[in-house]
Order: C-alpha cells, then structure tokens, then sequence
C-alpha cells in the first residue's frame, strides 16, 4: 500500500468537549527517555486537535513542578512522564499508578474509590482465582479512568567484568554476593 494511503493519528480538528485551553506536559530534559517521551505525547496530542504547551524543566525542577495542585493555568500540569522498577508496581498493592487515594495518591492524586475499594478486597483475598479476577478489574478501572498510562516496558542493559562473580538476578541491583576474582 503507498504511504499516501495511510490516514495521519487523529485530525486538526478539536476533539468533542475540548476548550482550546493548552494541555501542560512536563518536558524533562536530562533524562533522554523522559525527553523523548514528551516530544512524542506532544506530536500525538497535537495530532488529534490538543493545543499542547512543553514545559521544559530538568529532572530537580520536575520534583517541585509535579507537586503543584494547581490547574495548569496557574503552573500546575495534563501530563507528566515517570518510571517505576518492576519491584515498584508487582502488585496492586505497592503500584502508585493504581491508587485512586486522591490527595494520598500519586501525582495527579486521582481520586477513585472504587479502585481503593477493589485493591483492597485484593489485599485481603485468599483465593487467588478471586485475586486474579480482582487484578483484572483493576487494570480495567485504572485504564478506564486514566489514573496512569503505561507508555512502555524495558529492560536496562547492564554488563559486569569477568572477573566480578555471584551478581544475584533482581530487578533492582543487589550488592551482596558479589565476588571479584
């Protein structure tokens, strides 16, 4: 098929209910994917009719940025882009994503009590037929009610000399077991 053929993501036009009012994204610059990602959110809000406003800001000013509560016209933020270990997300349970906590959530502090309501009940069940069904239902409200959008998945590559021995399989570095020969 020619690439004339394919049809651009979205259009110019104003998505159904949007004011015109720019969409703030924090823009970190000193981590490249971080970087990227918002150039990338950018491209696709724009594509589909968002006036997009980049913040630019490194990774120190971003701490104090995403704390903001403020709406956007008043220096809060739409969209900001993080990271978490695999450790970090396991479970409904420990995943800051998945908390509709509100004000005791993760930035953003969406605030579903539904979902509070289901990672409980996945906390206290026991039969893990039930706790599937329960982590299902999560992700379907989470997605659903855009707490969080996973953006991706990777893998850091990491090399160690020969000569270092016993490095433990974690997803996060151990320094125990650790040998040089």
């Amino acid at each position: 098929m020619p690439r004339s053929a394919f049809k651009p993501f979205g259009s110019r036009r104003r998505p159904t209910g949007y004011d015109g009012r720019p969409v703030v994204v924090i823009h970190i610059t000193d981590f490249p994917f971080l970087e990227r990602a918002a150039l990338v959110t950018r491209q696709q809000l724009e594509s589909v009719g968002f006036n997009v406003d980049l913040k630019v800001m490194d990774w120190s000013t971003n701490l104090v940025a995403r704390a903001r509560k403020e709406p956007p016209s008043k220096g809060g933020w739409n969209v900001i882009h993080m990271w978490w270990r695999a450790d970090d997300v396991i479970s409904p349970a420990v995943h800051f994503g998945v908390s509709g906590a509100g004000p005791g959530a993760w930035f953003g502090w969406p605030k579903i009590p539904q979902l509070e309501k289901l990672t409980t009940d996945w906390l206290r069940a026991t039969d893990q037929t039930k706790r599937k069904q329960l982590a299902e239902d999560i992700q379907k409200i989470t997605l659903g009610e855009v707490a969080y959008v996973p953006w991706g998945e990777w893998v850091w590559p990491t090399a160690f000399r020969k000569n270092v021995q016993g490095i433990l399989k974690f997803t996060a570095p151990l320094f125990w077991n650790v040998k040089i020969t």
